[in-house]
């Protein structure tokens, strides 16, 4: 790591791991509690969840996170056609979790990360517990998604291959309002490989006998927590409780008011106290 880069934060192991191929740059700090799982955005990486992992209220937690391939300091997928779309993402984040030693936890996706942990269910992943947070569940329906989604400023930048500096900035604003993104989260977007934005979108279109979103979380027995900002600007987060749910944490969404879209960034500590106490509930249950 050179000294212009963004250090982990304290006790946090910065390594890197080489799966199906690539090299994934992991933050993983030790802890006895359940083990939480975080995957982040779409042109993000794990510098978001540096508010979580700097939190006193999660401090008895293992904390893992990791730079999806083509993100933050992870190396650019080889084969990017295929690991970039949501299947080969979701076999990437399964592998390394197993990897890692990981067996028991809570997966966090955030955004595009979410929509990556609701197919990693697809494919074998069994976590404890689920948080979905800026994700509303949709898909493969190109109609769907389309209705789903807000066209907010800098939006257009989830679905361009080599999006201007202008809209870069404007992306990185709206995503992480109402704070103000470091450098180092404004350097990630920027570097983010514009092919994953790219074959992502190209996959899901290309595949329309995926199963619906919607429907992997009605099914799903597992519990889901969502946990969003009251000021969610990319799709109408209130929209999120009319949908059907297996088995959702305490009955509907777990608020954050004053946050947008990323409300771990914006309020850390707040968004650690949802999270703790859903692992809690988790480790009561004895899941």
């Amino acid at each position: 790591m050179s000294s212009s880069e963004p250090r982990p934060p304290a006790r946090t192991g910065a390594s890197r791991l080489a799966v199906r191929g690539d090299e994934l740059a992991v933050w993983d700090r030790p802890g006895d509690g359940l083990p939480v799982v975080f995957l982040h955005g779409n042109g993000c990486s794990t510098e978001a969840f540096r508010g979580l992992f700097e939190s006193g209220v999660l401090a008895r937690h293992r904390l893992v996170a990791f730079d999806l391939p083509g993100c933050g300091r992870s190396r650019d997928a080889r084969t990017a056609a295929t690991t970039y779309g949501l299947a080969g993402l979701a076999d990437v984040a399964i592998d390394t979790i197993a990897a890692l030693g990981v067996t028991r936890y809570v997966l966090v996706g955030w955004s595009l990360g979410g929509h990556v942990a609701i197919e990693m269910l697809l494919h074998g992943a069994k976590p404890q517990g689920l948080v979905l947070t800026g994700t509303p569940p949709c898909g493969p329906d190109p109609a769907e998604i389309a209705a789903t989604f807000l066209p907010a400023p800098g939006a257009e930048f989830m679905s361009t291959e080599h999006p201007s500096a202008e809209l870069c900035a404007a992306f990185v604003k709206t995503v992480y309002a109402p704070a103000t993104p470091s450098e180092a989260l404004s350097r990630d977007a920027a570097r983010a490989d514009g092919r994953l934005r790219k074959y992502f979108f190209e996959y899901v279109f290309a595949n329309p006998h995926l199963e619906p979103q919607r429907v992997t979380v009605a099914n799903w027995p597992g519990p889901i927590a969502l946990v969003q900002g009251t000021r969610e600007c990319l799709f109408d987060p209130k929209a999120l409780d009319a949908l059907s749910w297996g088995n959702l944490w305490r009955g509907g969404t777990q608020w954050i008011a004053g946050a947008g879209h990323a409300p771990h960034v914006s309020h850390p500590e707040e968004y650690a106290r949802v999270l703790k106490a859903f692992a809690d509930d988790l480790a009561a249950a004895g899941r």
